[in-house]
């Protein structure tokens, strides 16, 4: 592939953003358009760069979510996906590791369950809420961690320090990409790595309850649920890691199951966990009860004894600090 300058990398992501990878199914919500396939990703049809730009900036937490995203989304597909992607690399004692928008520190408390560095593990977030929350589910181990609130790209540490830079789920939200690596390349050692998970597409039951928030509460919500699985960057992350100080880039799949215990209590949990939480809350029990009634419809056959199980595929990237 030839190498594109960022220029043209941000341009052929939406430009592509219409495109469909494989497709198998078409759904429509509202005036957005949906194609799914085994390796889709969601499809925007007929908005702008500046519209997608708003859905994934508006997908910010609330302060007081930090709590139901802990208790419900940690339990149900961060824990699940932070294993996963720590048993596709090699994460040694003696790295000194960074958890770029970490979170409530699922992926750090994973590493520190299963490796237990020698260094502490540095976690930072935009929002002091889910380091906040951070703070209080390791607080028996303070000394194993040092979390941090901050912004990916004027991070608070010296040139050079980590060996191991881990980002789950977050590159898509950062409004300037190119700035957020370029930044953790900056704190990375040469030969240090940087490993990045993001979401493929859109699993049937997100699919589900922005179809149930449209309905029930508003087309501009049922975007903002999506925001998630809306990353048009996804086939150019490539050369925008090697644009950034980044070789020996590659990539696989990792699919994980979803598994929302006993749905009709943790479905509320999922949509609190979510920036439009508030939306919803404030049409009241019934207009909560209503989507949660149309989404087990809707899913009905992933329903497994008193579990809803809905996989969903995430795209890893690992690269070397050159």
């Amino acid at each position: 592939m030839p190498h594109l300058g960022l220029a043209h990398i941000q341009a052929a992501r939406y430009r592509n953003a219409v495109d469909v990878i494989a497709p198998a199914m078409t759904l429509h919500l509202g005036i957005l358009q949906l194609k799914i396939g085994r390796s889709a990703a969601l499809v925007c049809r007929g908005r702008t760069k500046e519209e997608l730009d708003m859905a994934r900036d508006a997908f910010q937490l609330a302060q007081g979510a930090a709590a139901s995203y802990e208790q419900q989304k940690v339990k149900a597909i961060f824990r699940p996906l932070a294993e996963a992607t720590l048993a596709a690399i090699d994460i040694s004692h003696d790295d000194v590791l960074l958890d770029v928008a970490c979170g409530t520190g699922i992926v750090s408390r994973v590493i520190h369950a299963q490796v237990s560095p020698k260094a502490p593990i540095t976690g930072i977030d935009l929002n002091d809420g889910m380091i906040e929350m951070a703070r209080e589910v390791t607080r028996d181990a303070p000394e194993s961690f040092a979390w941090h609130v901050g912004d990916v790209t004027k991070m608070p540490f010296a040139d050079a320090i980590f060996s191991v830079a881990l980002c789950q789920q977050g590159l898509q939200f950062f409004p300037d990409e190119h700035a957020a690596l370029k930044e953790i390349r900056r704190v990375l050692r040469p030969g240090g790595r940087i490993i990045l998970t993001i979401w493929a597409g859109p699993p049937r039951f997100f699919i589900a309850l922005a179809q149930a928030i449209e309905r029930h509460v508003s087309r501009q919500d049922a975007t903002r649920s999506l925001a998630p699985f809306a990353y048009a960057g996804l086939g150019t992350v490539p050369e925008l890691l090697r644009s950034c100080g980044f070789d020996d880039v590659q990539s696989q799949e990792l699919t994980v199951d979803r598994i929302i215990h006993e749905p009709e209590k943790s479905i509320p949990l999922e949509i609190k966990g979510n920036p439009v939480g508030p939306a919803v809350a404030a049409g009241g029990e019934g207009v909560m009860a209503a989507i949660v009634s149309d989404v087990l419809k809707s899913c009905a056959d992933l329903v497994r004894g008193p579990d809803l199980i809905a996989p969903q595929t995430a795209r890893l990237f690992t690269a070397v600090a050159i």
